[in-house]
């Protein structure tokens, strides 16, 4: 089983996450007998999905959208992503609410399996003078309200999922 891990990221934030599921989705298709290659990339480097199996894509959210390189992605693929499994994450809020309120474009793929929204991780080090302006103006606080282990629980029930569908093939003694 080949399952690839598209991710779109302005800091490095959702590409961790992508990496975070990778490990724990790769460790439980092993646990559960499937033998699979999950690879993370760039979803802006991402010309076909055809040679794979099962689909996650994620994508930092920006004033409430994707990142350009995973809506890209998206609408190249569409027929080939309504063939697949497809699960789809966002990440970006930060803060008390943690999630946003207003419903993504994303919320409307009713091709896909599901889409989580995980808190994001804000670091004043890592933005432009322009990111840091607009920091500024919102009263924006830095911190990283990314779960790991939300993140590893997510890529463990998809993992159980893609498990069930895959025919197994019996061991020899």
């Amino acid at each position: 089983m080949r399952v690839l891990i598209a991710t779109s990221s302005r800091h490095g934030s959702t590409r961790e996450i992508g990496q975070w599921l990778s490990s724990s989705l790769t460790d439980a298709l092993q646990n559960s007998g499937v033998s699979a290659t999950v690879e993370v990339r760039d979803a802006a480097d991402v010309d076909s999905i055809a040679e794979y199996d099962a689909v996650i894509i994620g994508s930092a959210v920006y004033m409430g959208r994707w990142l350009r390189g995973a809506r890209s992605l998206v609408a190249r693929q569409q027929p080939e992503l309504e063939a697949r499994p497809v699960w789809l994450f966002s990440s970006g809020p930060i803060g008390a609410a943690g999630k946003p309120s207003a419903p993504s474009a994303m919320d409307k793929a009713s091709w896909a399996v599901e889409h989580r929204v995980f808190g994001g991780k804000f670091d004043l080090s890592t933005l432009s003078w322009f990111e840091r302006l607009v920091v500024r103006l919102i009263r924006a606080d830095e911190g990283d309200d990314r779960s790991r282990e939300e993140i590893d629980g997510w890529a463990r029930s998809i993992g159980a999922t893609l498990a069930e569908s895959e025919p197994t093939v019996p061991t020899l003694p």
